[in-house]
């Protein structure tokens, strides 16, 4: 048997990480002495602490390193579960090459700061089909794996329902309270002609015109089109125009191009401020 600091020294953990498993049963003592409370520990159980120690490192949550390492898991469930913690990582990957993509540009960049071109216009009325859903916030690790699908799924039904559309697309975004914090509503559209009515999994509407918008080009991914839009939103409060209306992202060139070659253009309604 092993003192806990024994136990602790030659498993490479805290004393106060075991006191913590045994209060939430996931490695209790061999042994608790009745009068003291000291505990003990059998040589056995250095084999449950390494499990332990390899599924936390992997990245489970201590509830489910629980029911893995008492048995509670089945291989097909485990199997599921390693593969979900996979997509997790290698998504959190491309995330992390994308930022470093975007802190290499800075660094090439003498002024720090990439220069955008805007322009003011008017936006047609535009008929589309559309479909919509919620995505838990603004960016693309939370947009991208909505909106993506979104218009695979929309381009299928459409094509079923033998409705021609695009070739370009249209992306809106509305910030809503979903009652558990700041939710995203999404919007994926294409382009459809005026004889289109709305159909099984998609609706049909008009956007209607807008009198003044502001408008600027973002080249590329859609990792980046984040800072796109902070350039572009703080060239709208520092020129005297204030939001009116939902902003769009208007894809000129998208899929099947690879994103770096995207050409995607970002239109906000907007009115003069007044006391600009």
């Amino acid at each position: 048997m092993f003192s806990i600091g024994e136990f602790a020294s030659i498993g490479r953990v805290s004393v106060r990480m075991l006191r913590h498993y045994d209060e939430i049963g996931l490695l209790t003592p061999a042994r608790v002495d009745p009068f003291t409370g000291y505990r003990s520990y059998a040589g056995s159980q250095f084999e449950v602490l390494g499990r332990i120690l390899m599924f936390k490192d992997l990245g489970f949550r201590l509830d489910e390193v629980t029911q893995i390492v008492h048995g509670q898991v089945g291989v097909d469930r485990l199997r599921e579960m390693l593969a979900a913690k996979r997509d997790d990582v290698a998504r959190r990957l491309d995330l992390d090459a994308a930022r470093l993509r975007r802190i290499d540009a800075r660094l090439s960049d003498t002024e720090g700061i990439s220069m955008i071109t805007v322009d003011t216009k008017a936006l047609p009325s535009t008929r589309i089909a559309v479909v919509t859903e919620t995505a838990a916030g603004f960016g693309p690790q939370n947009i991208g794996p909505v909106i993506g699908p979104m218009y695979a799924r929309l381009a299928q039904t459409l094509a079923r329902h033998g409705v021609a559309f695009g070739p370009s697309s249209i992306a809106m975004y509305e910030a809503v309270d979903d009652g558990d914090g700041t939710g995203i509503t999404v919007h994926a559209a294409f382009e459809v002609g005026p004889e289109v009515v709305s159909g099984e999994g998609y609706e049909v509407r008009e956007l209607p015109p807008v009198e003044l918008a502001v408008t600027t080009v973002h080249h590329g991914s859609m990792a980046t089109i984040g800072e796109t839009w902070e350039q572009f939103t703080a060239w709208i409060e520092a020129n005297g125009y204030e939001l009116s209306g939902i902003c769009r992202e208007y894809y000129l060139v998208s899929e099947p191009q690879p994103q770096e070659n995207w050409v995607t253009e970002l239109q906000q309604p907007v009115v003069r401020r007044q006391d600009a």
